[in-house]
């Protein structure tokens, strides 16, 4: 072996420790922050995501999992340092023995079955994102072929209102949590809040298509042969809107090719401003259909609260050491600032006199810890993470209209829902059905019937199923 040889096969030796570093990095990160190996789920997230989840996942990191990534790095300096005095001192000599001896330390980080995971999750991840490139190409002539007889005189205004990372347990509406975090819509006449609504995914990436399509954690990929929601609400002569914050706004995620079926998508830089977006809306539009959506109660809680620092110390104000009870006060203070944003919302519905009709879910949960990844990734979620507050609100004209709907929502909201009802719940909710061959009955929460349905958990992986009941 000449010596031009042995160099490069020394090159392509630190370069297969550089990759498996990388490799154990990322695996590192995910098992700590999450409990189990990398996946597409984890993939998807980093590719598709914005900058400010990037910057709030590596803030996370940063905190929490940082000690794990120098002792890695440690670990793969020496091994460098290793294979560095194995070539220097055999491998000059021709010792090709000595060159298989540094590959053999390398390969435990290289061969191991975790990195043929990666390759086959990353894989998997490409295919998603190029059936969201393809969506639209796809589903071009698809219709709902939507059935509705327009009874009413009055304006209507239908908001399907989807919040983030909101825990059920944490909401004092639900008369059992001890922090009083929802004073504003506690007062709010015609606001129901159901006790039994479970989310269908722990990732926003995969709740959202299936909020807004026919699709179900069984059927997930089925999303792709649909428009959404705002089709069907297109066709019975509604003017459709998005609004959300713009750090929901994806690179090649859901929120980009969902948003192309609205007439209008509206990216706002604070909460606070999607309530003022609704009532410029409503002041132009007679019959409008309005989807929202929210920064919310993302970890890290931050930047979101202003002046609701009701619990302190606070983890993000305060706190010189991080703990539990810091964390839950941020959390707790982001829901009291969310009820603040929630109730201005209402107020502008109330002041429109039109039938209206406000729907509000979260899409996942949260499990509030400092040193596990809120939600999203796990295989093993606590029920945070997915029993999640269904809240619906009417108007009195609504009431007027639709008085038996009110009447059979008012029965269910006891009874075990999720988010497979939702996308069903909003048609009737308007009073519009669709195609025969694509109705389901017994699913709407405004129906006189709401037939048994298995309540199923996405997990992050895109593929696989957890029955929750």
């Amino acid at each position: 072996m000449n010596k031009s040889t042995q160099i490069l096969l020394f090159v392509l030796a630190l370069l297969m420790l550089a990759g498996a570093w990388f490799c154990a990095l990322v695996e590192i990160t995910t098992l700590v922050s999450y409990h189990h190996p990398f996946t597409a789920g984890e993939i998807f997230a980093w590719v598709t995501a914005n900058g400010y989840e990037v910057g709030d996942i590596a803030s996370y990191c940063l905190r929490c999992v940082w000690p794990y990534w120098v002792l890695c790095s440690l670990a793969t300096v020496a091994l460098i340092i290793g294979v560095i005095y194995l070539y220097r001192r055999f491998l000059f000599k021709g010792s090709v023995a000595a060159f298989l001896l540094s590959f053999a330390i390398l390969s435990p980080f290289i061969l191991i079955p975790t990195r043929m995971n990666l390759l086959r999750e990353g894989l998997y991840a490409h295919q998603q994102i190029h059936a969201i490139v393809q969506h639209k190409e796809d589903n071009a002539s698809f219709m709902y072929r939507v059935q509705r007889t327009d009874t009413t005189t009055f304006p209507e205004i239908y908001v399907l209102a989807i919040g983030e990372s909101i825990c059920y347990s944490h909401l004092s509406l639900n008369g059992q949590y001890g922090r009083r975090t929802t004073p504003l819509l506690e007062q709010q006449d015609n606001l129901l809040l159901f006790s039994d609504y479970y989310a269908n995914s722990t990732l926003t990436q995969h709740a959202m298509p299936m909020l807004l399509t026919p699709a179900i954690s069984n059927t997930f990929r089925q999303h792709y042969q649909y428009k959404t929601i705002a089709e069907a609400f297109n066709e019975s002569g509604f003017t459709t809107a998005l609004i959300s914050h713009c750090a929901q706004l994806m690179n090649n995620g859901y929120h980009n090719y969902l948003a192309k079926d609205f007439d209008t998508a509206i990216f706002v830089a604070h909460d606070s401003l999607i309530a003022q977006s609704i009532e410029r809306l409503a002041q132009r539009e007679n019959k409008l259909f309005i989807v929202t959506n929210y920064l919310g109660n993302h970890m890290f809680y931050t930047n979101r609260t202003e002046d609701c620092l009701v619990w302190r110390p606070d983890y993000n104000t305060d706190a010189r050491f991080k703990s539990d009870s810091l964390f839950l006060n941020a959390y707790d203070n982001s829901i009291l600032y969310t009820d603040r944003i929630l109730n201005s919302e209402l107020e502008v519905l109330k002041n429109t006199n039109a039938v209206s009709a406000w729907l509000f879910i979260s899409d996942h949960g949260e499990y509030i810890s400092p040193r596990v990844s809120g939600h999203g990734h796990t295989y093993h979620p606590t029920k945070d993470e997915y029993h999640v507050p269904l809240m619906i609100w009417v108007s009195d004209e609504y009431t007027d209209t639709y008085p038996e709907k009110v009447a059979n929502m008012i029965h269910h909201k006891d009874e075990p829902v999720c988010a497979d009802h939702v996308f069903w719940s909003v048609l009737d909710m308007a009073d519009i059905h669709i195609d025969s061959t694509l109705q389901q009955e017994g699913m709407s929460i405004f129906g006189y019937t709401l037939l048994p349905h298995q309540r199923a958990l996405l997990l992050p992986d895109g593929k696989s199923v957890m029955d929750l009941d």
